[in-house]
């Protein structure tokens, strides 16, 4: 099992609540250094890749699970198809796609790898 904490401006992963693993992101919209703010969903896809649901940056961000290092982001603010209005949850389904909560265009969307 793993868990992710929350310290101020620090979030990071935790292998079976024991040994600290590392710091993954700090405050920010950027793209360097995995900024975040207010990520709100986490899952692990079959690429093996962490994907966050970057809720205040109305974004989807990708990172690499093996070293934490960036991949990409998705999304903007908005209501059209690839837009958000804070995403909060994320999972990936049997097929591979990701699934996101769209909180306040109350929807949910589906993605493809790509």
């Amino acid at each position: 099992w793993r868990s992710l904490f929350r310290e101020p401006r620090r979030y990071g992963v935790v292998r079976d609540g024991a040994a600290f693993v590392r710091t993954l992101g700090s405050l920010g919209s950027g793209d360097r250094n995995f900024e975040l703010d207010c990520p709100a969903g986490v899952c692990v896809d079959g690429d093996n890749h962490i994907v966050v649901a970057d809720r205040d940056n109305n974004r989807i961000v990708v990172v690499a699970r093996r070293d934490g290092s960036f991949v990409r982001t998705f999304g903007s603010e908005g209501a059209a198809r690839g837009q958000f209005n804070e995403p909060r949850c994320v999972c990936v389904n049997a097929a591979g796609f990701l699934i996101v909560t769209d909180t306040f265009n109350h929807r949910v969307q589906m993605f493809t790898r790509d």
